[in-house]
């Protein structure tokens, strides 16, 4: 499991420009290098590149930006989905509500697929709207927090990362993922 690298997803297809506007924020947040890839290309040999960048700890934290939809096979290679399970990389889903203010279904499929995969999903993160707590806890889903919203917080969302990446990761080295 590479740790200095965070995979974004989108659950579903979601506009390039505000997926691009957050991932840009969350990438100044942590820190990171960000690196912008689309669902067309072909997924293993940038994930070996990222992969053998960040085994090095001297190397800096990644987000990789996957544009497009990761669960179909655009490149004739494998969909980015099923190599981000392979290659047993931590990602992020980023999920864009609806008028309003719920979800659609691909999001709740997107999150199931993941487990179905046995992806190491460290969880959704709402991109725009109006952030409610106490409707994304009866979701039963994952969410971390909520970027590019009036409710937007990159510091919450940064810290809930923190904690369910170093919980996946002793879980993985534990064999338990």
């Amino acid at each position: 499991m590479p740790q200095n690298l965070l995979v974004v997803v989108g659950a579903g297809v979601l506009p390039d420009r505000l997926m691009s506007a957050a991932c840009h924020d969350l990438a100044r947040a942590l820190d990171a290098l960000l690196v912008q890839e689309g669902c067309g290309q072909p997924p293993h040999p940038l994930l070996q590149t990222l992969t053998e960048m960040s085994s090095s700890a001297s190397e800096p934290f990644t987000l990789l930006q996957i544009s497009g939809d990761a669960a179909v096979d655009e490149s004739g290679y494998g969909s980015w989905l099923d190599a981000l399970a392979a290659w047993r990389c931590s990602v992020l889903m980023l999920a864009e509500p609806r008028s309003d203010g719920r979800f659609a279904g691909i999001v709740r499929a997107s999150v199931a697929l993941a487990h179905e995969l046995n992806l190491s999903l460290v969880g959704l993160a709402q991109m725009g709207g109006t952030w409610s707590p106490e409707l994304r806890r009866t979701d039963g889903l994952p969410w971390c927090g909520c970027l590019q919203g009036p409710d937007d917080d990159p510091a919450g969302l940064v810290s809930c990362l923190r904690l369910r990446w170093q919980a996946t990761a002793r879980a993985a080295v534990a064999g338990q993922v």
